[in-house]
Formats: C-alpha cells, sequence, structure tokens
C-alpha cells in the first residue's frame, strides 16, 4: 500500500511537471497573438525551444518498457528447452511465455512489454548462452521457475507499473539535461521524491524475488534452487573477470578475431575457491538494491552456502544439442562485426611495437630519445614498472620528457622522488609545464596538499596567459 500511494503521488508530480510545461508554452503563445509586445518578444525566441522540451517531457512520462534484443529462439532445434520452459510454466499455473530470446550476456530475464501492434502485454523468458553453458539442468530448472513466477497474474501487472514509473522519472530526467532545461522544481522532485521511489519499490522487489525463490524451491528442489544461485553469481564474476578480459587482450597473442562464445562452449566457470566462495555472501543487502544478498536468500532457502557441484553436461548441452553450436557462432558473427575492426587495429598496433622495441632494444649506443622512445613502448607493452629504468636513465641525460614520465610513474606510486623530476622537466622544456602542473596537482591533491594543489593550478595558468600573449614563460629579470 505504501508503494502503491507513492506510485500514485509520482503520477500526479509527472502530471503537474507537464501540466507546467504546457502552461508556460500556452501562456507564450496567448502573449503572442494578442500582440503583447514583451511576451511576445519572449515567445519568438522561447517558444521553439520551449515546444521542443515540452514533448520531450511528454515522451519521457509514457515510456515503454522495450522489447528485449537477441536472439529469438525457434521451436525446430530447440524443442528441449521449450518443453522445459511449457513444462514449468504448466506447473506454476504462470501466462504463456510468448518467446525465448537468447542473449550474449549472463543473464536471466522476464520481460513483459506492450509493442503496439498486441492487444495484450508480451512475455518474453530471456536467457543468456552463458548461463546455458554453466549452469546444469536441474540448477535452470530453478533460474526459469524463479523467472516466471515475475509473470504471475499478481506481479506482472504491478511490477511493470513500477518499472514505468520509475523509467519515466529517469527519462525525464535524461531529456531535460541533453537539453540543458532543467527547471528547479523539476530537480527538486526528482531529489526528493526518486530516493523515496527507489527505496520503496526496492523493498517490494526483494519480497517477490523470495517468493520467486520459493517457487523455484518447490519446483526444483531446495537444494538446485540454492545451487542456481551460487552458479549464477559466481559465473557471473568468472566472466567479468576473467572471460571477457581475456578476451579484450587476446590482440596481444592471437593472429586472429576471438570467437568469445565458442569459447563459452567448454568454459569451466563453476569453479571456485573457498575464498571466492567467501566473497560471494560477503555483501550485504543496501536500501535501494532491488535483489536480496545472496547470504539471505540463501539462509530463506534453508541451504548452507557450497561449492558448486560438478555438471557433466551443461543445460544448454542437454537441452539444445546442436542448436548451441549455432546460436553460439550467431553471437559471434554480431560480436565480430562490432569489435573485429577495433580488434584487428589493437594487434596491428601492437605488432608495430613489437617491432619497434626489437629495433630500439638492438641499439648499443642508443640516444637520450631512442632511451625515451623505447620505454614509452615498454609502457605500452609491458607496464610502467618495466619502463620507469628506461625512463630515468633518458632522464639522467637531460631528456625533459623522459623527466616527466618517471615523474609521473613514480608519483602514481606515492612516492615523492618524482616531485622533483617532473620540477626538472619544466625547466627543460616550457612546453611541459601544462602537463606537468596537472601530474603535481593531481598528487599533492591526494595527499592531501590543498595549497601546493592551487599554487600548481595557479602556475598552470600563468603559463597558459603568458603562452596566448606570446610572452617567455620566464619574464626577464
Amino acid at each position: 500500500m505504501k508503494l502503491l500511494l507513492i506510485i500514485i503521488e509520482g503520477q500526479l508530480y509527472l502530471a503537474t511537471i507537464v501540466a507546467i510545461f504546457a502552461a508556460e508554452l500556452g501562456f507564450l503563445f496567448w502573449g503572442f497573438w494578442s500582440r503583447r509586445p514583451i511576451i511576445g518578444l519572449i515567445a519568438v525566441f522561447v517558444a521553439v525551444p520551449l515546444i521542443r522540451t515540452t514533448v520531450s517531457a511528454i515522451r519521457a512520462c509514457f515510456s515503454s518498457i522495450r522489447s528485449p534484443e537477441g536472439l529469438r529462439l525457434p521451436q525446430s532445434g530447440s524443442a528441449g528447452l521449450h518443453g522445459l520452459v511449457e513444462e514449468i510454466r504448466c506447473a506454476i499455473d504462470a501466462p504463456p511465455v510468448d518467446a525465448i530470446v537468447i542473449t550474449g550476456d549472463f543473464d536471466a530475464r522476464a520481460v513483459a512489454d506492450s509493442p503496439r501492434s498486441w492487444l495484450r502485454r508480451r512475455r518474453t523468458l530471456v536467457l543468456g548462452l552463458p548461463v546455458l553453458t554453466t549452469l546444469s539442468t536441474a540448477e535452470l530448472r530453478a533460474v526459469i521457475a524463479h523467472e516466471l513466477a515475475h509473470f504471475s497474474s499478481a506481479y506482472d501487472p504491478f511490477a511493470a507499473w513500477v518499472y514505468r514509473t520509475r523509467l519515466s522519472w529517469i527519462s525525464l530526467r535524461a531529456a531535460l539535461d541533453r537539453r540543458l532545461a532543467t527547471p528547479v522544481y523539476v530537480y527538486w522532485f526528482i531529489r526528493w521524491y526518486v530516493p523515496r521511489l527507489n527505496a520503496a519499490s526496492a523493498e517490494v522487489f526483494r519480497r517477490h524475488e523470495f517468493a520467486a525463490d520459493r517457487i523455484a524451491s518447490r519446483i526444483a528442489g531446495s537444494r538446485a534452487a540454492a545451487d542456481a544461485l551460487v552458479v549464477f553469481e559466481s559465473g557471473a564474476r568468472f566472466a567479468d573477470g576473467t572471460h571477457w578480459p581475456s578476451i579484450q587482450s587476446s590482440w596481444r597473442s592471437a593472429d586472429e578475431p576471438p570467437r568469445p562464445y565458442r569459447q563459452m562452449l567448454t568454459w569451466n566457470a563453476r569453479r571456485e575457491s573457498p575464498d571466492a566462495l567467501n566473497a560471494l555472501v560477503a555483501d550485504g543487502t543496501e536500501l535501494e538494491d532491488t535483489h536480496p544478498a545472496l547470504r539471505e536468500r540463501l539462509e530463506r532457502l534453508g541451504e548452507p552456502l557450497r561449492p558448486p557441484p560438478a555438471a557433466v553436461r551443461s543445460a544448454g548441452e542437454e537441452l539444445l544439442g546442436a542448436e548451441l553450436e549455432q546460436l553460439a557462432g550467431r553471437l559471434d558473427a554480431e560480436w565480430i562485426t562490432q569489435h573485429g575492426a577495433s580488434w584487428q587495429a589493437h594487434r596491428t598496433e601492437y605488432l608495430e611495437r613489437r617491432a619497434a622495441l626489437d629495433r630500439l632494444a638492438a641499439l648499443e649506443s642508443p640516444t637520450p630519445e631512442e632511451l625515451f622512445e623505447r620505454a614509452e613502448v615498454v609502457e605500452a607493452l609491458r607496464g610502467s614498472g618495466e619502463a620507469l629504468p628506461l625512463y630515468e636513465s633518458a632522464a639522467e641525460r637531460g631528456h625533459a620528457a623522459a623527466s616527466l614520465a618517471a615523474g609521473r610513474v613514480l608519483l602514481e606510486r606515492m612516492d615523492s622522488r618524482g616531485i622533483a623530476l617532473v620540477e626538472a622537466s619544466m625547466d627543460r622544456d616550457d612546453n611541459l609545464v601544462t602537463t606537468a602542473c596537472r601530474i603535481l596537482s593531481e598528487y599533492y591533491t591526494e595527499t592531501n596538499q590543498e595549497l601546493a594543489a592551487r599554487r600548481c593550478e595557479w602556475r598552470a595558468s600563468r603559463h597558459a596567459t603568458r603562452v596566448r600573449l606570446g610572452e617567455p614563460s620566464t619574464p626577464p629579470s
């Protein structure tokens, strides 16, 4: 009831905001047509931007839930998964599912949207390919039961209403910010009302999550439901922390762009150390979290935390067979279309740097400039740790940019020895003053030396002024 009242309150606020915009627009047109000189003059300059702002505000207030993007799973070739979904749907008496969509994310969602061409709400079950290649069939059964529980007649319409209300406020703020036209009263509404809406709706959503967990436990068993929660969380962390970082840096070792989704067919995202498992339950539930913490969900199920048991076959292999590999291939093709050119550019740049490093490393007596160039390549390829001695060597031989780079690396480590090197770089080369002052200012700010940071900002400002006036940085005595 509390959330219902807050939502109604929010709808009234949104209606008031739109009404004020419309009233302002009406007032300007009235002044223009009634030949009120001042109002008419204002209308000439203000009417068009105000019309655009008003239209944007109205559109934001009627934001709709978008249909999920992904690969629509056909009945042919995927009868196993469709059959499992239908079996679970009947068991929990959920409404019909109109489509199953496969995405590339570690994701499982129940989405209800209302396309204009449909007379009723369209319900879509979204499953990520990484989920299908990680969970066992028993665990996937629990996940599907949990998601279909969100389609229940009591939850579905109300959740959609709450979601649209939150989306309307987010869209309104974004639309007005894009036009740099957020009035003070709208900003006050957002600051005062939206946190209350988020807190109240999050509390209700968490209760729905617990209820969906109970349904998953009834359909798949409490142990399978608990294992599904743990595997889902640990698998998502494996994808974000291990799989995708390796894909993003694969241009260092591979000659061809990777196939990230085909790799998921054989990955092992279930393996977790005891420390990693404990980290999964370390965080508690925050006020605006829409999902309860994993520890609370396991406690409600009455099941202890345990390492994910081995899965002989993934749910995707068991339910989709050869269709799983075809889906992975289609997702890989989309990934290469989107990221292939960027990956190839990184690969080309990497090979060029490797060649440059080999050339520079072969020099018996490099000049300070060649030492500095080599240090830059080493830093790009291997990190600042290996580059620092080269920077310092070039700096000792009077290279200003090398002195600046060595000082930067030291100050990033909070080593105060870098201050002298950065100062020396400015003395050697006037063109480095702006960059050097920024580096020093950031270090002083990090170490709570506000006065020193301010002095660096003043020095950079004075230098910029002298450059604009064509004066030397150091005035003659």
